[in-house]
């Protein structure tokens, strides 16, 4: 895959996923108790000297494997940033800044090498001292294994100097890659160890199964145990320095329902994924303990994918189909079905470089003469009156000549090439049931069903993807559109989508890296375009505007992705819908909660 990233810092603003003070996260608790820490980067206090229970965590388990190179999931990534160190690292204290890790480094003014030097005594969990070897082999066989770290990592080269000190070299400028590096995708392997367990590079390799019971890393945990799918347990690395707070946690694989019923009896410390309904329920009710619920804003972006693929649903593949969809959904009425959570007004979420909510106008004041959207219901199905709006200001002053993208994703490109792309108030794409019904009468659409995909049993931050579904379905409806539920079991909803085999189907993104760069990867031919059929060379103006946004330095990188989003939202297979917050629920033994956009918290800085 040919990477171009051109950019002069490595991340900007975004809405960090930490227990943190400010608007964007709040707490309660069921009865009096410890307050929760709003530093995440609080450095854990050593182990005390007697016998320390171990700290148990409820998630809903969406790894397939714990080899982390092939792992991409939320789960997988936070056991895995627990069991492997990375060459760079995301600042604990401020997840939008790239820090180094195992290594510190240095990459050249114009971006295309990135010196890194290991720091002195890294050892792995067996004592075996890290090497460039390991380094090298880690990013090689990441680069031979199909999927999304091979993706993520593009054209990377990696040379050796000597055993602590290698280059990384991209063919065009590749500012992004030390924000990369800290995914726990590449996290550092023990090559000897890897390799002596069926570990390779290419297609040969057959390390996984080894690498989902044992690991070969040098993370401040290493596996004690795994019981199939429901437990994975993991003790201090004696190797790694430092020891946590909690030398033994338990992962346990339990449903929001299960999470809800073991914070309230005692049995688990920590529980992820509780609905909003859930998680006011934890703090409502007599516990054996103090029930702290944290709320924060969340990177996710909840969507809808339509796929390009005649094969699969003629209609899916229509434009004025897809039009019908994007112009029925009222995502202020969605946001409202998932309590928390916010309407997406692109694809960038709020809080990341380019995102359409940071760069707009604050909007005008809502009308009160009865044709403002405020009237709606709050169960998804609400039907605004129409509303007007008039342009608001450019998202950045224009040059002479500049671009300007419109909201209906047409470019005129100036002499300078400088994207300014410029909105009209609302900023997020507001409901149109004319212009809807309009469209699907263009298509032809006869009120044959159309299933929606979705994974049953692996909720959104806590939103059951069913909740969403039936919204999505009651709005749907109002169009013309007759929708039919299609859930599944999460291991195949998953592997139908990735293949390409969904047609209309409902997902969430999580942020490989903090960067708006990693959401180029729903751009024509790119890895989730590709799943919906889209592929490089059937929009050459999107095209464009992806290599664009790709090539963008400085100040005009939130234009480009500005302008790059509107023209998504108009010509592209995806929906974006909202952007939930996130809910723990912790006892009173957890007085730290280290949150994170990429992996979601930080095991070993619990405390």
């Amino acid at each position: 895959m040919r990477r171009r990233l051109v950019r002069p810092t490595v991340v900007a603003a975004l809405g960090v996923l930490a227990l943190a003070s400010g608007a964007a996260c709040t707490a309660s608790t069921a009865t009096p108790g410890p307050t929760p820490a709003t530093t995440p980067g609080a450095t854990p206090t050593a182990a005390p000297t007697t016998a320390v229970e171990p700290l148990v965590v409820g998630a809903v388990f969406d790894h397939t494997t714990l080899d982390p190179t092939r792992q991409f999931d939320r789960s997988g990534a936070m056991l895995t940033h627990a069991l492997y160190q990375t060459l760079t690292t995301l600042d604990p204290d401020d997840p939008t800044k790239v820090v180094p890790g195992m290594a510190e480094y240095t990459l050249s003014p114009e971006g295309r090498w990135l010196t890194l030097r290991l720091r002195k005594g890294l050892v792995f969990s067996d004592g075996t001292p890290v090497t460039t070897d390991d380094v090298l082999f880690t990013l090689q066989r990441a680069r031979g294994l199909s999927g999304p770290a091979s993706s993520i990592l593009g054209t990377v080269s990696a040379v050796k100097v000597d055993d602590r000190t290698f280059t990384l070299s991209s063919p065009g400028s590749n500012f992004a890659l030390p924000a990369i590096l800290a995914n726990p995708a590449f996290g550092i392997l023990n090559a000897t160890a890897v390799k002596a367990h069926g570990g390779t590079i290419g297609p040969g390799d057959e390390a996984s199964g080894y690498l989902s019971q044992h690991s070969a890393g040098s993370g401040p945990y290493v596996i004690e145990s795994v019981r199939g799918t429901s437990e994975v347990r993991l003790a201090a690395n004696p190797m790694s320095g430092a020891t946590p707070a909690f030398p033994e946690i338990v992962v346990r694989n339990l449903d929001a329902r299960q999470q809800l019923a073991a914070i309230g009896s005692g049995s688990a410390d920590l529980v992820l994924d509780l609905s909003p309904s859930q998680a006011n329920a934890a703090t409502g009710r007599p516990q054996t303990s103090a029930v702290t619920v944290t709320t924060m804003r969340s990177s996710s972006l909840v969507y809808l994918a339509l796929a390009r693929t005649k094969a699969l649903n003629a209609w899916t593949a229509d434009p004025d189909f897809a039009e019908a969809v994007r112009r029925g959904l009222d995502r202020e009425a969605l946001g409202r079905a998932a309590p928390g959570s916010m309407p997406a007004a692109g694809l960038i979420p709020a809080g990341i470089v380019g995102a359409l909510e940071d760069l707009a106008p604050a909007p005008a004041p809502t009308p009160t003469d009865g044709t403002g959207t405020d009237g709606t219901g709050t169960d998804g199905t609400g039907t605004p009156a129409p509303t007007t709006s008039s342009p608001a200001a450019p998202l950045s002053t224009p040059s002479a000549g500049g671009t300007t993208a419109t909201p209906d994703g047409i470019l005129t490109t100036g002499a300078d090439g400088i994207p300014t792309p410029v909105v009209t108030l609302p900023v997020v794409p507001q409901r149109d049931l004319v212009a809807a019904r309009a469209a699907l009468r263009r298509s032809g659409y006869k009120g044959q069903p159309i299933p929606l995909s979705y994974a049953a049993d692996l909720p959104i931050q806590g939103i059951p993807a069913t909740a969403l579904a039936v919204a999505v379905r009651s709005q749907l409806a109002q169009v013309g559109i007759k929708v039919q539920l299609n859930p599944a079991p999460a291991a195949e909803a998953l592997a139908a989508y990735r293949d390409g085999r969904s047609a209309f189907s409902l997902w969430s993104w999580n942020p490989d890296y903090p960067d708006p760069e990693n959401y180029l990867a729903f751009a024509p031919g790119e890895l989730v375009g590709s799943r919906a059929g889209w592929m490089r060379g059937s929009d050459t103006l999107m095209d464009d505007l992806t290599e664009t946004a790709r090539a963008s330095v400085g100040d005009n990188r939130a234009g480009a992705y500005a302008a790059w989003q509107l023209a998504m939202n108009e010509r592209s297979p995806f929906v974006p819908l909202i952007q939930p917050s996130t809910r723990f629920a912790s006892g009173d033994r957890v007085k730290v909660l280290p949150g994170n956009p990429v992996w979601t918290v930080d095991l070993a800085r619990l405390s």
